[in-house]
């Protein structure tokens, strides 16, 4: 059942919407909301990944879904601000505005102008209404914001249908053709006699023969899933080909409670050619360490002795190295007889490097 009139829920009436995927499909039902100029919170469940929109007037203000990018995330990868800078924010955020959207408060703190949050807040929601409109089983459940909801509308959000139409089409793109993520990539032919779009300059310029996929995806400013589509295309029409020797990067793990954290530590080290491993939980961490050649963990959270403990418990844990990211180091007995580094926050891209100078590569 498609939604084809305004939804039956205005704010502050708490009425909610509930429907699976076919009943009511989210492409109708963000442009109902668009035509009433309405707000919303719809909140997402797939068999694989969640997710949240939040509508303001009928326009999207903010997307996120989990597994997926932090706003966080996009402000480093854009270049806009330092891991350092981020972490701060975040803190900051936590302590003294908890209600204030991150991105807003950058623009407060005047750590970025307006067109820079618009450049990734733009980014951020086009990659996750790409993702949730690809998916094709799920839930949703579309409610009123809360009294104190605090999503802030930028005065240049594009327009929803505007959005809706420029996902669809990037959704469409990735449909046609992908590299793998573990795929490497070299030039092949001349960039120069082709007309190539300012988007695949971007990646082709990140190639180097060496980095996987995945790492070039990550060190460029648009979707990962779009350099993926991007890198099918160079290698479709000759400019790429896949790399005659494949290079072995070290195998990380990192078990984070803080999904920003987690994100950041992934994409800086996929820039350094590590690959990254990310176990939702520390049961999955302990099932991936038995089936795959770890060369070091890093964690970050609640119960850090006991995850040390349990994972050194494990016949591949018991001499691996592991690094504790906190703003504090660690203290106690457990510390000296468990062999664990520390990385301090906020840490930066020397802190991570260095730290992980002991993990040798393959020659």
């Amino acid at each position: 059942m498609k939604l084809d009139r305004q939804p039956p829920f205005c704010e502050g009436t708490g009425t909610v919407i509930r429907a699976r995927l076919g009943e009511i499909e989210l492409a109708d039902l963000l442009r109902t909301l668009e035509g009433g100029r309405k707000n919303a919170v719809i909140h997402l469940t797939f068999p694989k990944l969640t997710g949240r929109i939040h509508v303001r007037e009928g326009k999207i203000a903010y997307i996120q879904t989990h597994p997926g990018p932090h706003l966080g995330e996009y402000l480093v990868r854009f270049d806009y601000l330092t891991l350092e800078q981020v972490q701060d924010l975040v803190k900051y955020q936590q302590q003294e505005n908890p209600g204030t959207p991150l991105g807003f408060l950058a623009l407060q703190q005047k750590m970025v102008t307006e067109d820079e949050l618009n450049d990734v807040l733009h980014a951020q929601i086009l990659e996750g209404l790409a993702t949730v409109l690809g998916q094709q089983e799920g839930e949703l459940v579309a409610e009123p914001p809360p009294i104190d909801a605090s999503q802030v509308l930028l005065p240049s959000v594009t327009d929803t249908s505007a959005i809706l139409i420029e996902a669809l089409r990037r959704l469409d793109e990735w449909m046609r053709g992908k590299v793998d993520p573990e795929t490497v990539l070299q030039l092949s032919g001349d960039p120069t006699r082709q007309p190539l779009s300012p988007d695949a300059w971007t990646v082709l310029e990140a190639v180097d023969g060496l980095k996987r996929a995945r790492s070039v995806a990550l060190e460029c400013d648009l979707p990962e899933e779009q350099v993926y589509h991007l890198l099918y295309e160079l290698k479709s029409r000759g400019l790429l080909m896949e790399a005659d020797v494949r290079p072995q990067d070290p195998l990380l793990m990192v078990l984070a409670d803080s999904n920003l954290i987690r994100r950041l530590l992934l994409v800086t080290l996929e820039r350094y050619r590590y690959r990254v491993m990310l176990p939702p939980d520390l049961e999955s961490a302990k099932r991936m360490l038995e089936h795959n050649r770890v060369q070091g963990v890093l964690l970050e959270g609640a119960d850090l002795p006991d995850r040390v403990r349990q994972l050194r418990a494990l016949p591949n844990g018991r001499f691996l190295p592991i690094w504790l990211i906190s703003e504090q180091p660690p203290r106690g007995l457990w510390v000296k007889s468990t062999r664990v580094g520390h990385i301090a926050k906020p840490f930066g891209e020397e802190d991570l490097l260095e730290a992980l100078s002991v993990v040798k590569r393959p020659i």
